[in-house]
């Protein structure tokens, strides 16, 4: 059997969950062929200890204790993946448990698709909706209450169905070692909260590699725990939901800035083109449509330096705020540590007075704030305004010399060229970082 390198991040509260799926594989795979990497990124339950006890005659456990601030998700598999020995790799978080012949299952996989990323299924209690790419049926909340023998009986009737792979990415995933550094290069780093696995699935495509989800490589999953913390579903502890809400309003804006970077939310890669939009403030300035509009082009102009200045001023405050919030992080320690997140664009050079612009965009889009107020719940404006992009590329598929003057509901377009600027995103070595000082023993 092909060796694996199984890499876990484990974070608060996480020892009981990291001991099941460690046991787990133990009991579901050739657990001596294969090495074992636990990260553990934060700590109040002296995992660390507990671990090195676990693991006094299983010398292929490695484990690296962050001293330090917060990691984070995005980073920590990078770190993880960088020091695998092997030339496979598999992805797990901390709350998950693997089911029968675990390891046979996915090299299964893998090897019948080598320039691939596996997907591997997952099985949830129904704390999330239904979809087609997980089971939903419950064997437990928490590992206390899990029923091991009913998952793993479940777990050997599920293979015999035998589904067929279907198309899909998300966590628990493995795959060649040298498909995620050479092609890929890693997580995005500038989501720190959420989207950067959406952000993930569209490089796939983009780099022609393909994503399949294997049905008998399988984990429980009791979700959440390692993003939302232990309990996180119950509603009715006052504290639990208190962090739910900062959680959405923190997601809200990850979704922001994920369409600042591709121009629209999805998992399919699409062209985005250099736009500006500018606005002339000659009526009341609704702040509130300013701010939805700001995410899909890659300039604001404003002819109106106090509106300018505030809207630049509601928009950065949101842009770290709730994020900075989830990781316990106050302005001070977020410019101590900003360095080490992918801010590869600044906030500010999105936002620039009419009077210094110099229209150096491709597209430049005019509109007046008494249209937009007037129309901004209007199809037509809503269509535009989210999907401009696609309107682009539409019209240079029909035109192959797009230029010239449009103009559609209140917005008045000029076009001097079309040039896909998603583009830039796709070479994987702008995501790669240095790993060197996280060592595992």
């Amino acid at each position: 059997m092909q060796p694996i390198s199984f890499c876990i991040t484990a974070a608060k509260n996480e020892k009981d969950y990291v001991i099941g799926l460690l046991d787990s594989l133990i009991d579901n795979t050739k657990f001596k062929k294969h090495e074992v990497l636990i990260l553990i990124d934060s700590d109040n339950q002296n995992q660390y200890e507990e671990f090195l006890e676990y693991r006094k005659d299983k010398p292929n456990i490695k484990i690296y204790k962050n001293e330090g601030d917060r990691i984070g998700y995005q980073r920590n598999i990078s770190i993880l993946f960088s020091h695998a020995t092997n030339d496979v790799v598999v992805y797990l978080q901390a709350d998950m448990v693997a089911g029968n012949k675990f390891d046979y299952y996915f090299l299964e996989a893998l090897n019948k698709n080598k320039n691939a990323i596996i997907t591997i299924a997952r099985i949830e209690p129904p704390v999330h909706p239904e979809s087609p790419e997980k089971i939903t049926k419950s064997f437990g909340l928490t590992p206390e209450e899990f029923q091991y023998k009913e998952f793993i009986k479940f777990s050997k009737e599920l293979q015999k169905e035998n589904r067929p792979m279907i198309w899909g990415h998300f966590a628990p995933f493995g795959m060649y070692k040298e498909t995620y550094f050479k092609t890929l290069g890693g997580f995005d780093t500038r989501f720190r909260c959420s989207r950067e696995d959406s952000d993930f699935i569209i490089r796939i495509g983009a780099t022609k590699l393909d994503a399949l989800e294997t049905w008998n490589a399988h984990v429980y999953h009791y979700t959440c725990v390692s993003s939302r913390g232990k309990d996180w579903y119950k509603n009715d502890n006052e504290k639990v939901k208190i962090n739910n809400e900062w959680q959405t309003l923190a997601d809200q804006e990850e979704l922001k800035r994920f369409i600042r970077k591709w121009g629209f939310f999805g998992h399919h890669y699409l062209p985005k083109y250099n736009s500006s939009l500018i606005i002339n403030i000659d009526s009341v300035p609704r702040f509130s449509i300013l701010e939805a509009i700001e995410p899909y082009f890659e300039k604001i102009i404003i002819n109106d330096q106090d509106v300018l200045t505030e809207l630049y001023r509601k928009v950065n405050f949101n842009y770290y705020y709730y994020s900075n919030h989830r990781w316990g992080y106050d302005n001070n320690k977020w410019d101590e540590v900003k360095h080490r997140f992918n801010q590869s664009n600044n906030l500010k050079d999105r936002f620039e007075l009419l009077q210094d612009y110099n229209k150096d965009n491709d597209i430049i889009i005019k509109t007046d704030m008494s249209e937009l107020s007037k129309n901004f719940n209007a199809p037509i404006t809503n269509q535009f305004i989210k999907q401009s992009n696609q309107i682009f590329n539409n019209l240079l598929k029909e035109d192959k010399n797009p230029r010239g003057s449009y103009n559609i509901g209140c917005f008045d377009i000029k076009i001097k060229e079309l040039v896909d600027i998603n583009q830039k995103h796709i070479e994987g070595s702008q995501y790669l970082f240095d790993t060197s000082k996280y060592l595992f023993k």
